[in-house]
């Protein structure tokens, strides 16, 4: 072994392979380029997010709006409790109210519409007595034509929503919170919530959420949307009403028309509770919570007439060859013997709950029906005063405030063997002639002249008999109002 291969042996070459440094350099460059790349796409996912959440800023910042207090009764019917504020205080005309305020109308007011709250889009909210609402949110899209938000929590009395048609926002939702209940109505819509007590007591489990009150909501036109935190829908259409229990269930819809007397067909109570009603004496007779019977003057027994209930046929039939299902129960005014002087056989009702009437300022129209038959009346023509009829109609209403005096319109319905007017017309009776036996469709609106075309309030309804010996009967008194 020569001298130059030992030393090769001991220092061998260290010369990098060129493939190796390539490979090297690529990897090296690869590295560089990610690295760029990934900083170019951090830098462009910045400005990307940056341009993103400029225009959800854009879109989503929302300018709080305003509403104007619009007093329309005295004032002092009508208190105001500003956001964040515990005590509700007068409010002035044309006041200025915000998102948290509340405004509220006592349950005494008077009659109709008490104020309105005009909102910024000319929309407009009428209260009644009794109502009670807090403006939950009341917003528009700050720099876009995006969005419109109005949320109402309404917490007691009637309250009319009329909401402007054409609104320029692309989304508008207009909702009105009622309990655990949302309504969610449409722009351009006229809609009514009602929410009046329970007249019966309910026995819950404990920590079941019951309200207090019945939820009567109704549409004059528009459609209505109503949601519950379970998912359940209920649409309503023009003309149509639902009502919502206090659990917050709704019922199914129905016309948009109200029954306003109750017991009209005399089937909730018997004869008995019905006369019972006569007692004055404080007894703990069960007895008539809806038609009340009284009579006068005072005069023995024999000389009295009576209420008694009679079972018929359903009218116009005369006969009592019927099956049970077209039977029906009238109320029967009887008095006999040949009698001289007048006596009154009647009942009478207090409407609305707990008979404090009933404010009929928004019933456009007001339709009262009954079937009368008349049997006997012993007195010719309508009498010497020109008001003792067999059947006879009172209503007692009021003209616009509390204070007005009651005003009455009285219907005289009778037989006569002519067709002659009656001799007689006593003041403020309106005369009927009917077919004597015969059962006859008695139907009158109210808001027709001569009755009761503007009037705002109806406290009761009173059906009679006045006379010397009669006998006649009443079924299937109605009293439909429409908005």
């Amino acid at each position: 072994m020569n001298s130059l291969t030992l030393i090769h042996m001991q220092f061998p070459d260290t010369t990098i392979n060129p493939q190796s440094r390539i490979v090297a350099q690529q990897r090296t460059l690869r590295i560089a380029w990610m690295t760029l790349f990934g900083f170019l796409l951090l830098f462009l996912s910045l400005i990307g997010w940056t341009i993103y959440a400029g225009w959800q800023f854009y879109q989503s910042a929302v300018i709080p709006r305003d509403a104007t207090v619009i007093v329309r009764g005295p004032a002092e019917w009508i208190s105001w409790q500003p956001a964040n504020r515990s005590v509700f205080q007068g409010i002035n005309d044309q006041q200025v109210i915000r998102p948290g305020d509340s405004v509220r109308i006592v349950t005494k007011a008077g009659y109709g519409q008490i104020a309105s709250i005009r909102l910024f889009d000319e929309s407009q909210i009428d209260l009644w007595a009794g109502a009670d609402l807090r403006i939950e949110t009341l917003e528009t899209s700050r720099w876009s034509d995006q969005t419109q938000q109005v949320t109402i929590h309404q917490s007691g009395g009637y309250v009319r929503y009329d909401l402007r048609a054409g609104q320029p926002y692309q989304q508008v939702r207009f909702r009105v919170i009622v309990g655990n209940t949302i309504l969610d109505l449409t722009p351009g819509g006229s809609y009514s919530v009602d929410l009046r007590p329970t007249e019966r007591s309910i026995n819950t489990l404990p920590g079941t959420e019951i309200a207090s009150f019945i939820t009567d909501v109704a549409v004059r036109s528009g459609t209505l949307i109503i949601q519950r935190s379970n998912g359940a829908r209920v649409v309503l259409g023009a003309r149509q009403r639902v009502e919502v229990d206090p659990s917050g269930m709704p019922g199914l819809p129905v016309p948009a028309r109200w029954e306003l007397i109750r017991d009209g067909g005399f089937s909730q109570f018997s004869e008995a509770e019905y006369n019972n009603t006569t007692q004055s004496d404080g007894s703990e007779l069960a007895r008539s919570s809806t038609w009340q019977v009284y009579s006068g003057p005072a005069l023995p027994l024999e000389q009295q007439g009576f209420f008694r209930l009679s079972s018929i046929c359903r009218p116009p039939m005369v006969d009592q060859s019927c099956s049970p299902s077209e039977r029906r129960i009238a109320a029967w005014f009887y008095r006999a013997g040949a009698q001289t002087t007048g006596f009154i056989t009647g009942i009478k009702q207090q409407l609305g709950y707990a008979g404090a009437g009933i404010d009929i300022s928004e019933y456009r129209r007001l339709t009262f029906s009954l079937w009368t038959r008349i049997l006997d009346q012993s007195i010719e023509d309508v009498g010497e005063r020109g008001s003792e009829c067999p059947v006879m109609i009172r209503f007692l209403a009021r003209e616009e405030s509390p204070n007005d005096p009651d005003l009455e319109k009285v219907v005289c319905l009778y037989t006569d063997a002519n067709d002659l007017p009656p001799r007689v017309h006593a003041q403020d009776v309106y005369y009927y002639r009917l077919q004597k036996a015969e059962w006859t469709h008695f139907t009158i609106n109210l808001r027709d002249v001569p009755w009761l075309p503007d009037h705002r309030y109806l406290q009761g309804i009173q059906i009679y008999a006045n006379g010397h010996d009669y006998n006649a009967l009443v079924a299937d008194v109605s009293l439909i109002g429409e908005q």
